[in-house]
């Protein structure tokens, strides 16, 4: 039996829809008035059938943004009224994908998944961390995959929270005033050592001695040239009074060894401050190369602030490997958001009790036993920045001659970000809409720079940004142009945003040329940014997910592993332009070793 058709809900639209556009819309945008070029009372509502699909987007756009009806207009919407209007929108755009789908056996639009938006904000806005555990997850199709246009809709909460988010990640982005005197602890392992072998030296023991391999299963300190080590597994430290100048850490005579599943529990007392990115940085090593595995290093966070209340985090988002041997130890760095972890409720209090101390936990979580891992030197600096201001802020606030010039330069800082947010150019009338709504928000900021992100917080909850969109065409085939290609080719390789060298070639109308297409395909596969169509296509592909189902493997990690060598001999096979039986009868396998 055929699949029925999609029907338009008009019944909704005359009894709910239209009583409300015509109390808050029609007045400016009606018989009467026009502002804009822009009348609401003679759109089509039937986004099946009719011709206003795109004017119908404009709509959902600045309704369920809040831009419109604007605050000084007479008639407002209730916070019950936006949500039905897109609702009602979100469902029709929906139902007119799922026509064309069936119509050319695929959608001509849909959202972004979660992943791809949070790919698509990192990569916009060079934030290497991500910030949509907000956001609810997806629903697999029946096939098993996530981008599917039929269970991709929009609700009115969901445009708000994508506007929360953005604007939060542009907070985090953009900066304003001087550069921040930063927290900074830099551990002194050659005192520690001095300090502990003095206090325990009974329990000091050599290379040499019968309890050395014993004595090696606990965290503990060591002497480079003696061997000689000491217990030791935390402390409290205090940050320095004046911050060194940035240079290279000397190496250090004495180096902390952390077993499998060992700890080092550094007590920072209360002086991190509220936000900001804190940044770890290791010297770390492998204690040895004749086992095989990777050494794993984990960030924590813990605060005990009661006899009865205590709590204890893992705060990296991902975790690092130490691949350096001990003869030539490299650093690692973990960047911590600090506005994102759980912090001592009571650190701000002048008070000895409850306590205000904080806790910051360095872990080995490597599966190998007897692999261990060495560093010599610990620093912690809050908050940390490369330069000042960031790169990501001198993206977003380039150089120009029109600096000084406010509104001219808010218009250029507008298309350029707008043409990077949408892939694509953007048209004056599209600036200037979002200039106005830059005068608006102005004069309630201090800066320019804090009004304008606001208005760039908007321009990514717009359907052009969250939604992948082709264009319409009059020829049967449906030819997309450069700019879609462009942003087809960077969402299925890298789940992202298409980046400048793919625009430039969009721009200059030479993207489709074969030889092209085919070197940025190549190009776009070596990238590290293609593992991410590994990862997700492989665990929808096989619903890799199910393995946290499987209850006789009771090892996380193994869990874990087992997904990633799927992932990895995909990767592999992709990356080789291997056969494709390879996937049903190949001679070799990707493991976790």
């Amino acid at each position: 039996m055929a699949a029925e058709l999609p029907v338009a809900n008009l019944q909704a639209f005359r009894e709910e829809i239209a009583p409300v556009l015509k109390r808050a819309c029609v007045h400016c945008h009606g018989p009467d008035k026009q502002k804009g070029k822009f009348r609401v009372d003679t759109l089509n509502p039937d986004m099946l059938k009719g011709g206003d699909l795109e004017w119908w987007l404009e709509v959902f756009d600045v309704v369920s943004n809040g831009e419109m009806p604007p605050e000084d207009a007479d008639a407002h919407l209730e916070g019950y009224e936006r949500a039905s209007v897109v609702d009602w929108l979100s469902g029709e755009l929906h139902q007119a994908s799922l026509l064309k789908r069936s119509a050319k056996g695929r959608s001509s639009f849909r959202r972004l998944t979660r992943y791809e938006y949070d790919y698509a904000l990192r990569d916009l806005l060079g934030l290497d961390y991500s910030l949509i555990d907000r956001l609810p997850p997806e629903t697999a199709s029946e096939d098993g995959f996530k981008n599917s246009s039929e269970l991709l809709q929009m609700s009115a909460m969901q445009f708000q929270l994508y506007r929360e988010i953005s604007l939060k990640a542009l907070r985090r982005v953009v900066v304003t005033g001087e550069k921040p005197t930063p927290v900074r602890y830099v551990l002194p392992l050659e005192n520690l050592f001095n300090k502990t072998s003095s206090s325990r030296k009974g329990q000091v023991f050599r290379r040499d001695s019968d309890n050395y391999a014993k004595e090696r299963r606990r965290p503990h300190l060591f002497k480079r040239e003696t061997g000689s080590g000491v217990p030791f597994s935390g402390g409290s430290y205090q940050p320095l009074s004046k911050p060194a100048v940035d240079r290279e850490a000397p190496s250090s005579a004495v180096y902390m060894e952390l077993p499998r599943n060992g700890e080092w529990k550094l007590g920072l007392d209360r002086f991190l401050p509220d936000e900001g990115t804190m940044r770890v940085s290791i010297r770390a090593a492998r204690s040895t190369e004749e086992l095989p595995g990777d050494v794993v290093l984990r960030l924590g966070f813990s605060a005990h602030t009661s006899n009865n209340a205590n709590f204890s985090n893992v705060i990296s988002q991902r975790d690092r490997v130490v691949k350096a041997p001990a003869s030539a130890p490299e650093f690692i760095h973990f960047d911590i958001q600090l506005a994102d972890i759980q912090r001592n409720p009571f650190r701000k209090l002048e008070t000895k009790f409850p306590r205000r101390d904080e806790f910051l936990h360095i872990r080995n979580v490597t599966a190998v036993e007897g692999l261990h891992v060495q560093f010599d030197h610990v620093e912690i600096t809050a908050p940390f920045h490369e330069q000042w201001p960031p790169s990501g802020h001198r993206v977003i606030f380039f150089d120009s001659t029109n600096r000084t010039n406010e509104s001219v330069y808010a218009g250029e800082v507008l298309k350029q970000f707008m043409e990077r947010a949408w892939g694509r150019p953007v048209k004056g009338p599209e600036v200037d809409r979002f200039l106005n709504l830059f005068a608006e928000y102005r004069p309630q900021f201090e800066s320019m720079e804090e009004a304008m992100v606001e208005v760039l917080a908007t321009v990514l909850a717009h359907p052009e940004f969250l939604y992948l969109s082709q264009g319409e065409s009059s020829s049967a085939r449906q030819e997309i142009s450069h700019y879609e290609l462009a942003n087809r080719l960077a969402v299925f390789l890298w789940s992202s945003i298409p980046d400048a060298e793919l625009l430039g070639l969009a721009k200059s109308g030479s993207l489709r040329d074969p030889s092209i297409l085919e070197a940025q395909v190549e190009r776009m596969l070596a990238d590290p940014r293609a593992r991410r169509f590994s990862r997700h296509f492989v665990r929808q592909w096989l619903g890799l997910d199910g393995l946290q189902s499987v209850d006789h493997i009771t090892d996380k990690e193994l869990k874990a592993a087992m997904g990633e060598e799927s992932v990895a001999f995909f990767q592999d096979v992709l990356s080789r332009n291997a056969s494709v039986m390879d996937f049903i009868d190949s001679d070799y396998a990707v493991v976790n070793s």
